[in-house]
């Protein structure tokens, strides 16, 4: 019988002991000190909040975020990460949503706590008083193994973020997977711990790094923005696995140190958020000729990743993108026509990805929930918005969205969710938001096409004037970083602005 998460996290806690677990900001963390401090934040929570609504949990990379995640499922809340570099809206829009009970702030909340006044609010110093209640001991409560684990918030198409509840057992089908021979994570290794907290491909790190022994890395957002500060920090992480975006990856790779020579150790990497291309998969093999190097594919719909394939140089001069792979176990990925049938091998259509890793739908959001996920053979299913073909070797592959949503640095972005903010600018009359993609097929950047509201008014202030205007009503990564001015923009046969026809001349 297969032993339940939250199991296998106090196993995992108990059997470590002084090993270190966590390092950040030139501190370290042992196994010893994650488990009094999980188990005192249990017993405070077991105590006092006896039930299972969600609990926000607010920062950067701390410590306390992953105590906060590990209380939280030891006593069946589930836990909703919110990145400290969120705007105000897309704060107030998952409060409204998930409506949590309690609100931790693990970093300092920059906005006015008038937003927070329905939400009992916990800040770093209470947390670190509960944490002095220690509980050597601590028995959880048991957990119906399809109650959420975490909410993870995404972006929504009318501007609104959507969250995806993952339950305990979608997660452990997940790591049972990731932590199969498929994979080979070696035990007490080192991760890499960059990639946020409300970005599920975290999980790829924290979650297997605890239930192997390992050390998690972790590095804060402004040390990653300081690349002579990560350059200079990161030989001497002494990685064992990577975990994180070909983005993040490409970045790296402009320091010469990001190497095998200067790297040994590190001998795996997990890349999971966007599209590997052949390009930058050419370059990490060159670098890290050692390291077995894994494109895996999967929506947070569908619990982080449901398929992967690990690179073989040989082929990669054979290729124009890489194959997303072989699903995981209990997992089936189909591709469908419009009609919802099946397609021959080699045939384009949507990719369908049914099983237990699926998701029962976004939170509070009864529309959209009956549009993407469905019932088949009995198993929950997702139509993911991606388009993509069965090779004759039986591989999954690649061809993009089917809508106009985007992955732009290991982020999903949809378009008219940056073309709803940019509206919202008092100097814009009309805006449209396309991606620029590079010569690898990949989205470089997001342009933002705008009418203004006074076309007599100067380019440059203007752009000066809506970037103010949305700091901290859009999340950065969402910001345009080119702009370009309009008169009027052409529209489709049935009257609405054809996005397609300006993708395509941005492009051309």
């Amino acid at each position: 019988m297969t032993k339940t998460l939250v199991t296998k996290l106090i196993n995992a806690l108990q059997t470590n002991d002084q090993r270190i677990v966590y390092t950040e900001q030139q501190k370290s963390h042992t196994y010893r000190e994650l488990k009094a401090k999980v188990f005192s934040f249990a017993a405070f929570l077991t105590t006092n909040y006896p039930n299972s609504r969600p609990i926000l949990v607010f920062g950067d990379h701390q410590f306390e975020m992953i105590v906060a995640f590990l209380g939280c499922a030891l006593t069946g809340h589930p836990y909703i990460p919110v990145d400290s570099a969120s705007g105000i809206e897309r704060i107030k829009s998952i409060l409204t949503t998930a409506d949590p009970q309690i609100v931790l702030l693990i970093s300092d909340f920059p906005f006015s706590q008038i937003y927070l006044e329905n939400q009992l609010v916990i800040d770093d110093q209470q947390l670190q008083k509960i944490f002095q209640q220690s509980k050597n001991t601590f028995q959880p409560k048991e957990i119906v193994e399809k109650t959420p684990f975490y909410i993870l918030f995404t972006s929504g198409t009318t501007g609104s973020p959507k969250g995806v509840p993952i339950s305990h057992a979608n997660l452990n089908l997940f790591l049972e997977w990731l932590l199969s021979p498929t994979f080979s994570i070696p035990k007490k290794a080192n991760f890499l711990g960059q990639v946020p907290y409300s970005f599920d491909v975290s999980n790829m790190y924290w979650l297997p790094a605890i239930l192997r022994g390992g050390t998690i890395k972790a590095l804060f957002h402004q040390e990653v923005e300081n690349f002579a500060y990560l350059f200079q920090q990161l030989p001497q992480l002494d990685l064992d696995v990577f975990v994180g975006t070909p983005s993040l990856a490409e970045m790296l790779l402009l320091s010469s140190d990001f190497c095998q020579a200067k790297m040994p150790a590190l001998k795996l990497f997990l890349l999971c958020g966007e599209e590997l291309t052949v390009k930058l998969a050419t370059k990490l093999t060159n670098r890290f000729p050692q390291s077995r190097i894994f494109n895996t594919y999967g929506p947070t719909e569908a619990t982080v990743a449901v398929s992967a394939w690990q690179v073989q140089p040989e082929k990669l001069s054979t290729v124009k993108r890489l194959p997303l792979g072989i699903a995981e176990p209990q997992v089936k990925l189909l591709v469908w026509n419009d009609h919802q049938l099946p397609v021959p091998t080699g045939e384009p259509g949507e990719i369908i990805i049914s099983g237990p890793c699926v998701s029962t739908g976004y939170l509070n959001n009864p529309s959209k929930t009956k549009a993407a996920f469905f019932t088949l053979n009995d198993q929950p299913a997702y139509r993911t918005g991606d388009l993509g073909y069965f090779d004759q070797s039986g591989l999954l592959n690649y061809l993009g969205r089917k809508d106009f949503q985007i992955k732009l640095h290991g982020f999903r972005i949809e378009l008219d969710e940056v073309r709803a903010a940019l509206e919202q600018s008092s100097v814009v009359k009309q805006a449209v938001a396309v991606p620029k993609y590079g010569s690898d097929q990949r989205p470089s950047h997001l342009i933002g096409l705008i009418i203004p509201a006074d076309l007599t008014t100067d380019h440059q202030s203007l752009i000066e004037q809506i970037r103010q205007e949305l700091s901290g009503k859009i999340m950065p990564y969402m910001l345009p970083s080119q702009f370009i001015f309009q008169k009027s923009f052409p529209l489709s046969p049935n009257g609405k602005i054809d996005v397609k026809r300006l993708i395509k001349e941005v492009n051309s």
